[in-house]
């Protein structure tokens, strides 16, 4: 009901073009040849796609698991910071009159980045905000849930002018004479960090979660400032490299893609 439909009687007047079964066959092997063509190159971007993709997960592995990493002085995250949880949903707010202020969820921090198209608000007290209000620089961490977002996260850059946090995300702030935040945060993502918490975490059937303890007691390989700047310097060049690679490799597809349309419309006119 209400959807369009064709006439059978329409549909059996319907002229189309056709050839003689010679032609038809030319047609067919031409297609076919050309098709494949399309196929393999198609899978041939395909292919450089995900293996671009791989690569930034790669230079983290080279850079953490390398022999001048194994020399590196081993420091506890927590005595290299200060770790704090994130403000209870739920909670009633005490004593001086309450405001309404953005606040991060598990859902806005990412693997790397974050997503603050959909930004949640709290009622806080000024005592709340002062205490657990992000500053750029800090280090945000989610406690866990799917395996995949244990020990995730990433950098808060001032992205917004006043935001706290959610009490299932920490923040880890440093010294910035002592570290650089983007190299703690490419440790904690890297398939040492990854292994740790995994190896740390609270499992129950498909969930996995960290508390603050375990976090605290994450070995932070520590080299001087100045090497923490040249890797994220070097990692920062990776990455733009790889981006500029990926969306080239992604045009490509959409090229593929659409010849296999021309094609088409060049043999159903005559053109092929």
């Amino acid at each position: 009901m209400g959807q369009a439909a064709v006439q059978r009687e329409r549909l059996l007047e319907l002229e189309i073009p056709l050839p003689n079964i010679p032609e038809q066959k030319r047609i067919a092997a031409t297609l076919k040849k050309q098709m494949a063509a399309i196929e393999r190159a198609r899978a041939s971007a395909a292919m450089q796609l995900r293996a671009a993709q791989a690569l930034p997960a790669a230079y983290l592995r080279a850079i953490f698991t390398s022999r001048e990493a194994q020399r590196w002085p081993r420091r506890a995250l927590g005595d290299a910071s200060e770790i704090v949880s994130g403000i209870t949903l739920g909670r009633q707010p005490r004593g001086s009159l309450a405001r309404s202020v953005p606040y991060l969820r598990v859902a806005n921090v990412k693997d790397g980045y974050l997503d603050l198209s959909d930004v949640y608000k709290i009622e806080a007290t000024e005592a709340e905000i002062g205490r657990l209000r992000l500053r750029s620089g800090d280090l945000l961490l989610t406690e866990g849930g799917d395996l995949d977002k244990l020990g995730r996260g990433t950098v808060w850059r001032d992205e917004l002018p006043e935001c706290l946090h959610q009490n299932h995300i920490f923040r880890v702030r440093f010294d910035m004479n002592q570290f650089v935040p983007d190299f703690v945060s490419a440790q904690i993502g890297s398939q040492y960090g990854k292994a740790y918490f995994l190896a740390h975490g609270k499992r129950t059937t498909g969930i996995a979660t960290i508390n603050q303890r375990v976090l605290a007691a994450f070995p932070l390989m520590a080299p001087e400032r100045s090497e923490q700047e040249r890797i994220v310097n070097t990692l920062h060049a990776q990455q733009v490299r790889v981006e500029r690679m990926r969306h080239a490799l992604a045009a490509r597809l959409t090229e593929i893609d659409a010849i296999s349309g021309v094609l088409l419309r060049r043999a159903f006119n005559g053109d092929l």
